[in-house]
């Protein structure tokens, strides 16, 4: 099958039911060789079906997950995702496995991720800055030793390398230096990694003495792709929201622009970080 010129059929929701099908295709020991024998396909259909690059059908996902020997109930699961395929905004559910391969499959398919943020993101964190968030969010179904390695595995996206990496601009409000998350400790050599240089990677620091800014009471990513439309994620207590549509993400654009008219330069910034470096430092004696 052709693969789609402008790429509008790699939506959130086929990208997720793609990677869950490469998860359980790879989970079971199949090659796409064999998994495209079973389903009378090619190899290059199998990988083109997990790129989310076809229009995903609850037949062909019901198909597929037969071949692969999926149990019932979780081809049921895989097939009701199917179906819901096309809903906008799209939300991969509240299992951490959906959310993280749907947000893990964005990151390392971007060219460019823009982040604003009124915390440290993600992709920055610390393991101790990482796990006294996680702990913040109080009891949940997951092990917090598991979130915090599952937060940590995402950030070999930025590489040590420019090899593959995403242009990678971090946003983060300046409140975000100063709120004491874990220990004075913590949140020092938190900010000592921001202070480390790294191959297409930005901070950029949104001042308090901006005031108010568009977009400011709101966290979200922006990711580019050089064959689909950009995608923006919502992060949300348990669970995140995915747009697609660019009647959704087009208002973005105006955002990112007044962001950069707001924030410090990368160098003034570096001054602000260790300077708040600085402060919880002497906190920690």
């Amino acid at each position: 099958m052709a693969r789609p010129r402008s790429g509008r059929l790699r939506t959130p929701g086929a990208r997720s039911l793609g990677n869950a099908l490469r998860s359980a295709r790879k989970a079971a020991g199949l090659s796409t060789r064999e998994l495209g024998r079973r389903l009378d396909r090619s190899a290059p259909w199998v990988l083109t079906l997990e790129r989310g690059e076809l229009l995903i059908t609850p037949d062909v996902v019901s198909a597929a997950a037969v071949a692969i020997g999926l149990p019932h109930a979780e081809r049921e699961r895989l097939v009701e995702r199917a179906r819901d395929l096309g809903a906008s905004p799209f939300t991969p559910g509240t299992d951490l496995p959906d959310q993280l391969s749907t947000l893990i499959g964005y990151e390392r398919e971007a060219t460019a991720i823009t982040e604003l943020s009124r915390v440290v993101p993600g992709l920055l964190q610390t393991r101790d800055y990482a796990r006294a968030m996680v702990e913040s969010s109080g009891p949940g179904r997951y092990d917090v030793e598991e979130l915090v390695e599952a937060r940590l595995a995402r950030q070999g996206v930025l590489g040590s390398s420019t090899s593959d990496v995403p242009a990678y601009t971090a946003f983060m409000d300046e409140s975000a230096l100063q709120r004491p998350v874990g220990s004075p400790d913590v949140m020092a050599a938190q900010l000592r990694r921001l202070s480390e240089t790294r191959p297409r990677v930005t901070i950029r620091v949104i001042p308090v003495s901006a005031g108010p800014y568009v977009s400011m009471v709101s966290s979200f990513s922006h990711f580019s792709f050089p064959d689909a439309d950009p995608v923006v994620y919502l992060e949300h207590f348990a669970t995140g929201t995915y747009l697609d549509k660019p009647r959704d993400t087009d208002p973005y654009g105006p955002v990112l622009a007044s962001l950069h008219d707001v924030a410090l330069p990368s160098d003034k910034s570096a001054e602000v970080i260790a300077h708040h470096q600085q402060q919880h430092e002497r906190q920690a004696g």
